[in-house]
């Protein structure tokens, strides 16, 4: 199983430059129009990469989702602290639920799907240290145990249980791992 400082290291040292390649125009940080069809931007990204990719990419978007949902008072600063992408639909830039940031490429066979299984755990410590470290550091304001316990109930990141007892399969999806 992959260590928290192997994806630790990729988060700090690579990702940046990978969601360049991702997303080319950093003015418009808005992608996923097509996710469901061709994860575009995704062909960008080495493939021995893309896991960890991912990981990250759905934890970025998650917490600036779950900021502009929850806290919305605090969320201006944030962004502007942040230009985290935006995954979303339409004209309106309706935003997705992230969890098809992980579950589209895997169902397309775009991702190893071992990889994904494996760095996820990795990926949720590394992501609690960085929300804890950025509030601590740029929002002393903002709780961290506040915007977890919003974001567990969170309707984009929630499973219930009764999906699992429908549907044991369910344990083993990678959204599923991720929540």
């Amino acid at each position: 199983m992959p260590d928290i400082n192997n994806i630790r290291e990729y988060y700090l040292t690579e990702f940046r430059n990978d969601l360049i390649r991702f997303l080319p125009n950093q003015a418009t940080p808005y992608f996923g129009h097509s996710w469901s069809y061709d994860c575009r931007g995704l062909e960008n990204v080495a493939r021995q990469k893309r896991a960890q990719f991912l990981l990250c990419l759905y934890f970025t978007v998650l917490v600036d989702q779950a900021m502009h949902e929850h806290f919305r008072e605090a969320y201006s600063r944030f962004e502007n602290l942040t230009r985290y992408p935006k995954f979303c639909h339409g004209l309106g830039q309706f935003q997705k639920n992230p969890r098809a940031i992980l579950s589209t490429p895997d169902e397309k066979g775009l991702v190893d799907s071992v990889a994904l299984g494996s760095y996820c755990q990795a990926a949720m410590d590394l992501f609690v240290d960085e929300v804890v470290s950025f509030f601590q550091e740029h929002m002393p304001s903002m709780s961290a145990s506040e915007f977890f316990d919003k974001l567990i109930y969170d309707r984009d990141v929630q499973i219930p249980e009764i999906f699992v007892a429908l549907d044991p399969a369910t344990k083993d999806r990678i959204e599923y791992k991720a929540y």
